[in-house]
């Protein structure tokens, strides 16, 4: 998603999640990494994911997606990006 595709509250939600999980797997990706920010980011993305889903946000083409078909989980998600 990009961000020019942005034109409703529900598609702001879905932009700003697919950014989160964006920074997740890439901090995942770092050999050093602050633990609690981490985790912070992690729970900020799941609770994203959550509330898309509550809501019936459209996630096609987004991040949140893939982490729908890994049971929803963003933990269970970002597991291959991290090194």
């Amino acid at each position: 998603m990009f961000e020019r595709d942005v034109k409703t509250p529900e598609q702001a939600l879905a932009y700003i999640t697919d950014c989160t999980l964006a920074t997740v797997a890439s901090m995942a990706m770092l050999k050093s990494r602050k633990k609690g920010e981490f985790a912070r980011q992690i729970s900020i993305a799941q609770k994203s994911i959550d509330w898309m889903n509550q809501m019936g946000v459209d996630m096609s083409g987004t991040r949140a997606e893939d982490v729908m078909k890994v049971s929803g989980s963003v933990e269970a998600w970002v597991q291959p990006y991290i090194e």
